[in-house]
């Protein structure tokens, strides 16, 4: 959910058609004017900035701790950053699991077509999560750590059985006994399971219109927690310029920190293009029987937009207009379809849990074992569909994630240049979720056909400027 959401639009799955003509929005002015209207140039130059002043630090040798001392105090902003974010990331978490479990629920009983796009969009997720998976097994033999701080940290699990780790390195981290407890410790992972639970058992509550007032509170809540974090990502500028002098500052081998970097880009890469390839368009020439080429042709202007904007809920209006242009998606089916995926299908982001986990923990000397690959893809796969479709949404919660599988607590050596190079995968990543979006509603078209009749009701409703809604579907089916 997004701070652009109408409380019509916050209604449930009543969807309404955003508006394709959205003019872009006004220019701000003030001495903050920079950072709201040049936000990637801004995030550019905190990161050129911070990567100058670090390797000149590097040069810096005193034989005292006054180097430390120095690092540690221009490390304090983005500290407070990442602080931030992990206070207000998991209870926005939270919610938008309820509100997510609750919104696929009543689909599923709505319409006969629910069910087969909640399907898709699982499948879609877990095999983005089994993708990162297998990427980032191809390039973890490649990565480089400093041996001896990877010996210090690596856990003592050799003496451990296969059966012991899995069920002490999963089962006991999804199921939790106390959920204050989860809360207070940052277990992400029961935390999200609570959440899933908590959101079936708030299912029968709703009244015939989808609402009730826990419902209420919750969409409160989603927006409240969403606009706290738009304020903290407005800083992401300073915090990243912190975090990048701090960890550089301190770095004595520049070559392996960058072919690092360059890995993780490299396994991030190979996974989204296995996913686009065999899920994306693999699956629709196999449920559509049709050329796939002739139907995603038409979306590359959804793709370039949200290349650009970083959001999958900004991207909507030209995801509509996209998938109308190929003349086989009825109006009413995408306007159902493609605003549902914008909030629950995070295909790239689940790529990029597991990459950027595994990455992070071959760096800090972690041992990675099956139960650790098994939790990010249970992670993953839950963990994006309650990612908001903002900027840098994934990113606030491949902390959160880490500590959570691995056991550890703070913040992970080489998570500074994780938000580095954050500004540019998450354009990838959003691009990855609305070619998703769109591939699903084509599907969907596909093995769902409209009823004339209802198409031509649905083009005068949209006339009359009144809603499409669940219900409207399931008689077209």
């Amino acid at each position: 959910m997004t701070d652009e959401s109408t409380p019509e639009a916050a209604k449930s799955l009543e969807l309404a058609t955003p508006n394709e003509e959205s003019e872009d929005p006004p220019k701000k002015t003030g001495c903050c004017a920079p950072l709201h209207n040049y936000p990637i140039s801004s995030m550019m130059v905190g990161v050129v900035l911070g990567f100058a002043i670090g390797v000149g630090l590097t040069y810096w040798a005193p034989e005292d701790d006054s180097k430390k001392i120095t690092l540690l105090w221009l490390g304090l902003p983005g500290q407070i950053f990442l602080w931030t974010l992990k206070c207000f990331v998991l209870p926005l978490v939270f919610v938008n699991i309820i509100i997510a479990i609750v919104d696929m629920l009543r689909i599923g009983k709505a319409t006969s077509i629910g069910t087969t796009v909640i399907c898709l969009y699982l499948a879609t997720t877990v095999v983005a999560a089994l993708f990162g998976t297998i990427s980032t097994l191809i390039f973890k033999p490649f990565y480089n750590t400093d041996e001896e701080f990877a010996a210090a940290a690596v856990k003592e699990m050799q003496d451990i059985s296969v059966s012991d780790t899995i069920y002490d390195g999963v089962f006991k981290k999804i199921f939790p006994s106390n959920i204050a407890q989860a809360f207070v410790e940052s277990e992400f992972t029961q935390v999200m399971f609570f959440g899933i639970i908590f959101g079936a058992a708030l299912f029968p509550e709703l009244d015939r219109n989808g609402q009730s007032k826990m419902m209420g509170i919750l969409r409160e809540m989603d927006k409240v927690f969403t606009r706290v974090l738009r304020w903290i990502i407005f800083t992401t500028p300073f915090g990243v310029f912190s975090l990048i002098i701090a960890k550089v500052g301190k770095e004595t081998d520049l070559g392996t920190m960058f072919q690092n970097i360059g890995l993780l880009i490299g396994s991030s890469f190979l996974a989204w293009g296995l996913q686009i390839l065999f899920m994306y368009i693999g699956l629709f020439a196999l449920l559509t029987k049709s050329n796939p080429f002739a139907y995603l042709k038409h979306i590359v202007p959804a793709q370039l937009f949200a290349f650009s904007s970083a959001s999958s809920a900004a991207t909507i209006p030209y995801s509509l207009k996209s998938v109308k242009a190929t003349g086989v998606v009825p109006d009413v089916i995408g306007r159902f379809v493609i605003p549902f995926g914008a909030t629950v299908n995070m295909d790239g982001g689940a790529v990029y849990f597991v990459c950027a986990g595994i990455w992070l923990a071959v760096l800090n000397g972690e041992e990675v074992t099956a139960a650790n690959f098994i939790l990010l893809i249970v992670l993953a796969t839950i963990g994006s569909i309650g990612t908001a479709p903002v900027p840098m949404a994934s990113l606030v919660l491949i902390n959160t994630a880490y500590n959570s599988v691995f056991g550890t607590t703070g913040t992970p050596e080489g998570f500074a240049y994780i938000f580095a190079i954050d500004w540019f995968m998450d354009r990838m990543r959003t691009t990855c979720n609305v070619t998703g979006d769109c591939v699903v509603t084509g599907i969907t078209a596909y093995r769902c056909p409209i009823d004339e009749s209802l198409e031509a009701f649905a083009e005068k409703k949209e006339e009359s400027s009144v809603e499409v809604s669940e219900e409207d579907v399931e008689k077209a089916v």
